[in-house]
């Protein structure tokens, strides 16, 4: 077991122990927030057949050379080609076609003029401008082409992915399984909402919040506990979880206080414990483990000091977990907003967003920064790196910014 980890290796170390997911197939149609475990290639070209792009007239732009107000070139209407229809012979020279948007070209033609742009006379059209090859055609292939990749395993899929999937004629894919995941909030001093408080009590918010990330993130929450401060309770409902499950998060006692069993639970459960304590403020309160071929990520029960080590910690192990291919987060180097008065002799975490002015963007750090604190992960799209200091850092200092 490694003590005083640095972010990155606890990372590295939970990382490794990450299993690939199984995978499984689905309709399209439930796919949505899901992670495709192979790859898709395009089943046919898009569009699959040249059509116009508006509604208006089809033509031969070679004949409309020349075209103008003063020598309008003038074109028999031949017939009309709505979508879904397809216009049952060659255009003939001298004519048109009447054609709908997304209907197929008629053979022969090669453009198409808005019907707003044209004058039409009883059964001719009267052009006046010259015509283009190609204008306002959407040519067969132009979006893609059949067997080009079309989206990479890993892929998270959005509404937008399940549309092309769609448009590619799919109706089944395969998939990520779900992580299997279970959070344990541990504390004697805590209450479920709607119950009334008593002096020395609070709210547990973490089981709220972290099984609402999970979900967030992919994962199926079969299981989420609150248990009072009892070693021998603890440890015998972190083994039975363990049996069924991906991942486990449990907040509280992870510190070194008399009540802060998850070491001793951990150890006596028959886990590896890949690291205890992490260097960094808040947060630093973390244990990475494997019990069985569970992961078990212990975090601190204060709520800020929790949700820092999430996103930094947890949150690239979800994701891995879940199949994603873009599991680490995005990372860049920005400058500070605001000086940072408060000094730390670890890499200290902030909260934040950012924001963009003048073409230069900055980190914002948010008010509240504090281990018990929440209310700066409000709004938050980023989180900074500070290096340990021991005096402020000011305005426009350059530092490690992620965002989750």
């Amino acid at each position: 077991m490694i003590r005083n980890i640095s972010i990155h290796h606890a990372v590295a170390s939970l990382l490794a122990d990450t299993p690939s997911p199984a995978c499984e197939e689905i309709p399209l149609s439930e796919a949505n927030g899901r992670v495709l475990s192979a790859g898709l290639t395009a089943k046919a070209d898009l569009p699959p057949f040249h059509r116009s792009a508006y509604d208006g007239f089809a033509f031969r732009s070679d004949e409309t050379a020349g075209a103008s107000d003063k020598s309008p070139s003038v074109f028999r209407i031949t017939g009309t080609v709505a979508a879904g229809d397809v216009y049952p012979k060659t255009l003939e020279e001298g004519c048109c076609v009447r054609i709908m948007t997304g209907a197929p070209l008629p053979e022969g033609a090669d453009c198409v003029l808005n019907f707003e742009r044209v004058r039409q006379v009883r059964n001719e059209v009267y052009l006046t401008q010259s015509l283009c090859h190609g204008q306002n055609v959407d040519w067969k292939g132009s979006e893609t082409s059949a067997g080009t990749p079309l989206l990479p395993k890993g892929e998270y899929l959005t509404p937008a992915h399940l549309g092309v999937l769609a448009s590619q004629g799919y109706d089944k894919i395969s998939v990520c399984r779900k992580p299997r995941a279970s959070v344990l909030s541990t504390g004697s001093e805590l209450l479920s909402p709607g119950q009334s408080l008593s002096p020395g009590k609070i709210y547990d918010s973490n089981l709220t919040v972290f099984r609402a990330l999970l979900e967030q993130e992919g994962c199926r929450v079969t299981q989420y506990r609150h248990v009072s401060d009892e070693e021998g309770t603890i440890r015998s409902t972190l083994q039975a979880l363990a049996q069924d499950l991906d991942l486990i998060i449990t907040t509280g006692g992870a510190s070194v206080g008399d009540k802060d069993y998850i070491s001793r639970v951990l150890e006596q459960a028959g886990a590896t414990i890949l690291f205890s304590h992490i260097r960094m403020k808040p947060g630093s309160c973390c244990y990475g483990a494997k019990l069985g071929s569970c992961i078990v990520i212990s975090l601190s029960g204060n709520p800020g000091a929790a949700l820092t080590s999430w996103f930094l910690i947890a949150l690239p192990v979800v994701r891995k977990l879940a199949g994603r291919r873009n599991f680490h987060l995005q990372e860049m180097v920005l400058p500070l907003a605001d000086t940072v008065y408060k000094t730390c002799p670890y890499p200290r975490i902030l909260k934040g967003h950012l924001e963009t002015e003048g073409g230069m963007t900055r980190f914002v750090a948010h008010e509240g920064q504090k281990n018990s604190m929440q209310t700066s992960f409000l709004h938050m799209d980023a989180l900074a790196e500070l290096p340990p200091t021991d005096a402020p850092l000011p305005a426009g200092t350059q530092v490690s910014v992620f965002l989750p």
